[in-house]
C-alpha cells in the first residue's frame, strides 16, 4: 500500500476517528486506526473502534497502491502534529515485514503495523432506512441534554440519553438522579410509521457533537440517523458513527417534571452565571452548595466553607411572591444548565425550598428545561 496525503486533512481525519479507540487496551488492535483504500480512484478511509463505539471518515489522497493496514492512533497523531502545516506526507506500507515508512520533507519515520485482518468488523446499518434531520438542531439538542447523564456508571441506562423521535417532534432527555435535562425540537416533513425510541450512550452523542462542531465548515446541514438491531447509526458528509444502545427501561421522567409551579423568578442569564461563579469561589469543595434567597426585586447568593470564609453576591430579578424564598443547590448543576441556554433571560420555577426546581430559557420555555433538585441545608 502506498499513498500521499495532505498533512492537515489527514491530521484532522486521524484525530476525528481516534476518539473511538479503546482507552484501556485489552486487544492491541483496538488502539490502532484501520487505513484502507479499494482502488486508486477511491477515497482513503479511516476507521476506529472500541467494540462498543466506532467512527469512520474518508478523505482524498493520491493512491499509488491500494491496500489495507492499521497504525497506532496515538503515535500517528503525534507524528502528524510535528509535521509542518500544508505539507504533503507519503506513506509506504510493507505487509511482509509489517512496517510503514512515513516521509515528509527531511523527516522520516518507520512505524510497526498490525494486520488489517485482525481489525474488528464495524457494524453496517442499512442507511436507506435512515431519517434525515437538521444537523444544527440535532447538535443543539445533544448539547442541552448530554451533560445531565450519569458520569459514574456509563453502562447503566442513566449513563445514556433517552432519544424519542416522532413524526413531528424530536425529544431528548437525560438524568443522573439529581438533575434532569430535556429538549424538544419541532420537526416537519418526517414520514415515520411509528415513534422511535432508544437509549443512546452519552459518550456517543458527545463525540458526535464534537466532531460535527469540529468539521462544521465542511458539513452540509443534515445528518442521517438510523436505529436498528441494538445499534444507532449517525452520519454526516464527513464521518459515520456507530454505537451500541443501552438496554433497560428509562425512568418515567414525565412524572418527575412539575406541571405547575407557584413561584417564578426571571433574571438575566449572563448576570446570574457571573454572580454564581463569583459566589462559588467560597463554596465548600465537598458539597458545592450555594444558597439563593429570592425576594421582590433581588436575588442574594451566599456560600461558606468552615475555617476558610464566606461569600455573598446580589443581583436584580423579577420576583413578585409575597414571601422570600431561600433555596440551596449544587452550584455546578445550575451552571451546567445556564451555559447551554441561548436566551438572554432565564426562568426559575419551583414550589418551595425542597421542591424540584426548573430552569428554563425564557425565550423558549416550552422547548428546553433543566430540573435541579435542591439541597437541604441546616
Amino acid at each position: 500500500m502506498k499513498f500521499t496525503v495532505h498533512r492537515d486533512d489527514f491530521y484532522l481525519a486521524v484525530n476525528s476517528v481516534q476518539r473511538a479507540t479503546a482507552t484501556r487496551v485489552i486487544q492491541p488492535i483496538l488502539a490502532n486506526i484501520l487505513i484502507e483504500c479499494e482502488s486508486s480512484t477511491a477515497p482513503l478511509k479511516l476507521s476506529a473502534t472500541d467494540l462498543d463505539f466506532s467512527l469512520q471518515t474518508s478523505l482524498n489522497a493520491e493512491i499509488s497502491i491500494p491496500g489495507r493496514t492499521t497504525l497506532s492512533a496515538k503515535k500517528l497523531s503525534e507524528i502528524l502534529a510535528k509535521l509542518p502545516s500544508k505539507a504533503m506526507v507519503q506513506f509506504e506500507i510493507d505487509p511482509v515485514v509489517q512496517s510503514c515508512h512515513i516521509s515528509c520533507g527531511s523527516s522520516v519515520f518507520d512505524m510497526r503495523t498490525l494486520p488489517a485482518e485482525e481489525f474488528p468488523s464495524i457494524p453496517v446499518i442499512d442507511s436507506t432506512s435512515a431519517i434525515e434531520l437538521s444537523l444544527p438542531k440535532l447538535v443543539q439538542c445533544i448539547k442541552q441534554t448530554e451533560f445531565a447523564a450519569s458520569k459514574t456508571d456509563t453502562n447503566n441506562i442513566l449513563g445514556g440519553v433517552f432519544f424519542k423521535l416522532s413524526p413531528d417532534m424530536l425529544d431528548l432527555v437525560s438524568t443522573d438522579g439529581s438533575r434532569l435535562a430535556r429538549r424538544k425540537e419541532s420537526l416537519e416533513g418526517l414520514t415515520l410509521a411509528e415513534t422511535v425510541t432508544a437509549i443512546i450512550p452519552a459518550r456517543t452523542l458527545q463525540e458526535f457533537m464534537k466532531l460535527a462542531q469540529t468539521n462544521s465548515g465542511e458539513q452540509t446541514d443534515t445528518a442521517l440517523v438510523a436505529i436498528q438491531n441494538g445499534q444507532v447509526f449517525l452520519s454526516t458528509t464527513r464521518f459515520n458513527a456507530v454505537s451500541r444502545l443501552l438496554d433497560g427501561q428509562y425512568p418515567r421522567y414525565e412524572q418527575l417534571i412539575p406541571r405547575e409551579c407557584k413561584l417564578q423568578a426571571k433574571m438575566n442569564r449572563a448576570a446570574l452565571t457571573a454572580a454564581l461563579e463569583r459566589t462559588a469561589v467560597m463554596a465548600n469543595e465537598r458539597t458545592s452548595i450555594v444558597r439563593m434567597t429570592l425576594s421582590q426585586g433581588q436575588l442574594v447568593l451566599a456560600a461558606d466553607t468552615p475555617d476558610v470564609g464566606n461569600s455573598k453576591d446580589m443581583m436584580p430579578i423579577h420576583y413578585d411572591a409575597s414571601e422570600d424564598l431561600t433555596i440551596a443547590f449544587n452550584f455546578r448543576f445550575v451552571l451546567d444548565a445556564l451555559k447551554v441556554m441561548d436566551g438572554d433571560d432565564v426562568l426559575m420555577e419551583t414550589n418551595g425550598a425542597l421542591a424540584p426546581t426548573l430552569f428554563k430559557d425564557a425565550d423558549t420555555p416550552d422547548a428546553y428545561l433543566c430540573l435541579v433538585m435542591p439541597v437541604q441545608v441546616k
